[in-house]
Parts: C-alpha cells; structure tokens; sequence
C-alpha cells in the first residue's frame, strides 16, 4: 500500500471551534519502551484527546483510566461518516481500533515513530488536517522515513487534507513553526483486523507468554524493522 492522499472539504471554521475547545491531556509519546531504549520516554510528551479506544474482551475496562480513556465524543463519528462518503479507499468501519486528536504547538518536540509493529499487515492510519489556513511558513507537515530514516516524503498539513497508509512506515508530525498563532490539530484513525488487535492484547495481558521479539535494529523506534519497511511502498 502506497501513502495516498486525498482532498477534502472536512475543515471547517465550525469544525476548528469544536476541536480547539476540546480538553487534551498531556500524555502522547512517540517514545514508548523498544530495543534500544528499554523505558519509556515522556520529556517529549505532547497534547491529545483520546476519542475512542477499542476495548478488548479480554479485559472491557483496560482503557478506563489516564490518558487511555477515550470521551466517546461523537464527533470522530461525523468526521468518519463524512470521510467514509468521499474517499474511496476509506479501511473497513469494523477495524477501527482508535481515533483520537493530536494538538502540536510551537516548541513541540514530537519523534518519529510507526503506528504498527512490522509484523502487523493488515493495518492503516488515516491522517486528518483540520487546522482551516495554512502557509508554508506554518510549518506542521507530516513527514515519512525509509528503511535508513532517511526523510523520503513530506505532506504539506492543507486544510482538510486526508493521508490514508501502512502504519508501519517511519513517519513523524512536526509542530507549527512560531509565526502561526495556533496549535497544529490533526485527527487519526487507527485500523487493524479486529481478530489480530485481540490477539495481541491477549499475548501482552498473558502471565508467561514472551513479547513479540522486536529486532535489534529498531534504531530506537518501537515496532519498527528497517527490513520489513524497505519492502513497502513509500511512494
């Protein structure tokens, strides 16, 4: 799967309003436990509303507590209704697993990461813009990165703009740059097979099971496999 784009109408004065007054917590990382770092970095911490969760049946109440409860704001379902009518390659409504809002401001130090581990291929992030102006001033774009890290492609964030691709591809979201008044909103929906989602909620929660084996290559980046990424579609 290639990183593909789409433009939209999505943003909107109305839509920005509700999304600026939205209350973020402080606890997005892009720097969670891998090889190379065994504990979890917050000192670059960022601002995000968690908008839903899949729960595992495992355990319904894993995502009730912190930053991991989602509000269940109905508005990720009027943004994915809207999206699900006018991009044609809009992943299944039965394989959303999360959806949530990032809120970058000047100074933000986000890192590059990916959205699934290497060995999950049946995943895809859907990025929104929702910011209603943009300046190639402003700054915020996204960001992806080869097998190297190398920065191999880079998304302006225009308004409305939708960015639909593997979430095992290197990427990272920059902060607005200090002439923009504004924080950098930006929507995501996270997809995967319901069934593998489980599964590794069940291998994590299990007493005894080994985690997934995570290649010493990860070059500090969780889930991440120069191998497996120098085999996707970057275009």
């Amino acid at each position: 799967m290639s990183i593909e784009i789409f433009e939209t109408q999505l943003a909107s004065v109305d839509l920005f309003d509700k999304v600026m007054f939205l209350p973020y917590m402080f606890t997005r990382t892009d720097d969670p436990p891998c090889e190379a770092r065994p504990e979890i970095d917050i000192t670059h911490n960022y601002w995000t509303h968690q908008l839903y969760n899949f729960c595992p049946v495992s355990d319904p109440t894993y995502f009730q507590n912190g930053g991991l409860k989602a509000s269940e704001d109905p508005l990720y379902l009027e943004v994915l209704e809207y999206l699900e009518a006018v991009c044609p390659k809009m992943p299944k409504r039965d394989h959303l697993y999360g959806a949530y809002i990032n809120c970058l401001k000047a100074g933000d130090t986000p890192g590059i990461h990916v959205d699934a581990p290497y060995f999950v291929e049946d995943n895809q992030t859907v990025l929104c813009y929702l910011n209603v102006d943009y300046h190639p001033n402003f700054g915020g774009e996204t960001v992806f990165y080869d097998d190297k890290l190398n920065a191999t492609r880079v998304i302006s964030p225009k308004p409305g703009r939708v960015v639909i691709f593997d979430g095992r591809i290197p990427h990272k979201g920059t902060p607005p740059t200090f002439r923009y008044p504004v924080p950098r909103y930006i929507m995501s929906f996270k997809y995967m097979d319901p069934a593998t989602r489980q599964k590794l909620f069940d291998d994590h929660e299990a007493e005894g099971v080994e985690p997934y084996e995570y290649p010493v290559e990860d070059m500090g980046i969780q889930g991440f496999d120069p191998k497996t990424v120098a085999t996707l579609d970057l275009t």
